[in-house]
């Protein structure tokens, strides 16, 4: 297994169309419909956390062209927690 400094986040975590055993890991209040990947580099770039694309499908939904982040928030920032930071950031901009 390759070790990585941060979290890979999906797109699948902020879709309002997805129910949560379909992926999604933020309540509805804070999904965005349809995200995209230049919307959570730019939320992840507000917080002044470095963020680089992956070219990777969700497992669970491994068809679908999906994508992937690696992000790299400070230490201390659990992964649940950068979800939810990058939510609220992407609730705002959209």
């Amino acid at each position: 297994m390759i070790r990585r400094e941060g979290y890979i986040i999906w797109l699948e975590y902020f879709d309002a169309g997805l129910s949560r055993s379909e992926g999604r890991r933020v309540p509805v209040r804070l999904a965005v419909k349809n995200p995209t990947l230049e919307l959570l580099l730019k939320s992840s770039q507000k917080l002044g956390w470095p963020a680089e694309p992956l070219d990777k499908r969700h497992p669970s939904t491994w068809w679908k062209r999906g994508a992937s982040v690696l992000v790299k928030p400070p230490k201390g920032v659990r992964k649940a927690q950068a979800i939810k930071q990058l939510a609220q950031n992407m609730r705002e901009r959209s």
